[in-house]
């Protein structure tokens, strides 16, 4: 979606947008160094985008660093931070970024619609809401702003103060996140065991995990086998080609525990059996 919107800014002038291509797993510094290179190469480049913790495959990215060197090229920096906030330990200020979105129906609990949107002081000037009014409050002009922007349902950015209390209720961030990074791990080694595959592409502390799937689901790594799981078995996750591999990231919640990783290999099984015929030789060795 980020590629989209910055596809849809740029309009016919695409060669506008650059972007930084990296292996995985890669260095922190492996990393630094390739989007400095791309500064390098690309002195014109206003705004840099990168996400906290990518999607698909999931893995931290070295925010703080990278907001360090961009700024070092006067290049403002916006982080999303989609999946980040109650996932991981997050203090916006001390990255240092020019903006940080977050949105709280992933992993904070919150219902659809609750986000954060953190400016820096010094770039507030440069945003303001699709809605302009000025009987918000706030102590400055941009909470002000966006405080209040006409009729509207309000409930999703109330709630998350509930969902706050609710965290607190079941344990607090700490035993969640204890929780759910150690589930992922586990899920995830239970996974790749079941699969016949190498162990799972893993970065700590998440509650986000890669797993391999056999070489021959390849040729049917896609969303529509995703869909399948999902029609067939009630159970979803994302299917994607990877370096020549393909994988599934799973993420493990509260209300999940190992057992839904068990199923979740015996449906996975089924599916690359007998919906994915391509892939059936090898999956039903394992089977």
């Amino acid at each position: 979606m980020v590629k989209n919107t910055i596809f849809y800014i740029n309009g016919q002038q695409q060669e506008r947008s650059v972007e930084v291509n990296i292996s995985l797993p890669s260095t922190a510094s492996q990393i630094l160094a390739a989007v400095r290179q791309a500064l390098d190469q690309n002195p014109s480049t206003l705004l840099a985008s990168f996400s906290h913790i990518t999607s698909i495959p999931a893995v931290i990215l070295p925010v703080k660093e990278l907001v360090q060197i961009c700024h070092e090229k006067n290049v403002m920096v916006l982080i999303d931070g989609a999946h980040a906030l109650g996932q991981i330990a997050l203090n916006i200020p001390e990255i240092g970024a020019d903006f940080y979105v977050a949105n709280g129906h992933k992993w904070l609990f919150s219902p659809k619609g609750s986000a954060i949107l953190w400016v820096a002081r010094h770039r507030q000037h440069l945003i303001h809401p699709n809605v302009i009014n000025d009987e918000g409050r706030g102590s400055s002009f941009f909470q002000l702003q966006f405080s209040y922007t006409g009729t509207k349902d309000y409930s999703a950015f109330l709630a998350m103060s509930a969902a706050l209390d609710f965290r607190e209720q079941i344990g607090g961030d700490a035993q969640i996140k204890e929780y759910v990074s150690r589930l992922a791990l586990e899920g995830g080694k239970y996974l790749a065991q079941t699969l016949g595959t190498e162990g799972p592409m893993i970065s700590r502390g998440l509650a986000m995990v890669n797993v391999p799937l056999p070489q021959a689901a390849l040729k049917c790594c896609d969303m529509n086998t995703a869909k399948r799981l999902l029609v067939k078995h009630g159970t979803f996750v994302p299917i994607y080609p990877w370096q020549g591999q393909c994988f599934v990231r799973v993420s493990a919640q509260v209300y999940n525990e190992i057992s839904d990783f068990m199923y979740l290999a015996r449906t996975l099984l089924d599916v690359l059996s007998n919906d994915c015929p391509e892939a059936a030789d090898s999956a039903s060795v394992q089977n």
